[in-house]
């Protein structure tokens, strides 16, 4: 699964690269799909191919003792599984953004 273009990214296959570069100079997001607790999908389109994908943005936890968000463990976790699972019922994983506040994945977008 290969990244998309940019510098200082990394591909997918070979390590979990969370990359720090402003995931809206690349996608532009789009229409809320669903939300969860902690995390928000939505809609987006990569600018220069103009491929639709699901954009999950999961807000992190701040310290240690928050309650509030996902540790960075558990993101980490869904990005190995995610990126590890090679199946057609299973959406893929493109790329991965983060920020300050949160972590955004890149997925397959799955319609209907």
């Amino acid at each position: 699964m290969p990244a998309v273009g940019g510098k200082g990214r990394k591909c997918l296959d070979n390590m979990t690269v969370f990359n720090q570069e402003n995931v809206e100079e690349f996608y532009v997001i789009g229409d809320e799909l669903g939300s969860g607790q902690f995390a928000v999908v939505r809609r987006c389109r990569h600018r220069n191919t103009g491929v639709e994908y699901a954009a999950k943005s999961i807000k992190k936890r701040r310290s240690k003792s928050s309650r509030r968000g996902v540790t960075r463990e558990d993101i980490e976790r869904e990005v190995n599984i995610l990126k590890d699972i090679q199946h057609p019922n299973v959406i893929t994983l493109h790329e991965v953004f983060e920020n300050k506040a949160e972590v955004i994945l890149i997925l397959e977008l799955v319609a209907g």
